[in-house]
């Protein structure tokens, strides 16, 4: 019973951390477009946040966590 609780817990804060993750990345994906020249600084964060939430969205996977309410924002 306890080691439920325990997953539960720690898929609650994947679930939230992917959710911050998608956020941010439909919010760059709308400034995108109207940004008229990007940085190497914005790039490379840009990829960084793909990659975590990549990685992220894998291991929710991997653990066999329940989503709902949302879908994968890279695919969008």
């Amino acid at each position: 019973m306890k080691q439920n609780k325990v997953k539960k817990m720690g898929d609650d804060r994947l679930v939230a951390s992917i959710e911050k993750l998608q956020e941010e990345i439909v919010i760059q994906k709308n400034l995108d477009p109207t940004t008229l020249d990007m940085s190497e600084n914005n790039i490379v964060a840009n990829k960084i946040l793909l990659a975590k939430y990549a990685f992220l969205y894998n291991e929710a996977r991997h653990r066999h966590t329940r989503f709902s309410g949302f879908t994968n924002a890279i695919s969008e």
